[in-house]
């Protein structure tokens, strides 16, 4: 019985740790861009990807089509370093 208990356990906890798997796509929604296909890169993502709000989406269309505009909409600490690392 008390095998059986522990395995039950086990399994609990391995599926918690799976039930929330992080998404790589914007807005965690497949139906937009992964953020290394989006021209804002990681750092942009890391601070506005999963932030669904209508502002950030109208940003996020944006950008897609002007690139240069990352910087205004998407500001982002240190991005002044990764623009010198380009």
């Amino acid at each position: 019985m008390k095998k059986a208990f522990a395995l039950v356990s086990l399994a609990v906890l391995a599926s918690a740790a799976y039930a929330h798997p992080e998404s790589d796509h914007w807005f965690d929604s497949g139906e937009s861009l992964a953020w290394y296909e989006h021209p804002c890169g990681f750092e942009a993502f890391v601070k506005y990807g999963n932030q669904d709000t209508p502002q950030n989406r109208a940003n996020y269309y944006i950008t897609i089509k002007h690139p240069e505009m990352c910087s205004k909409l998407f500001p982002v600490e240190g991005a002044q370093h990764a623009a010198i690392r380009r």
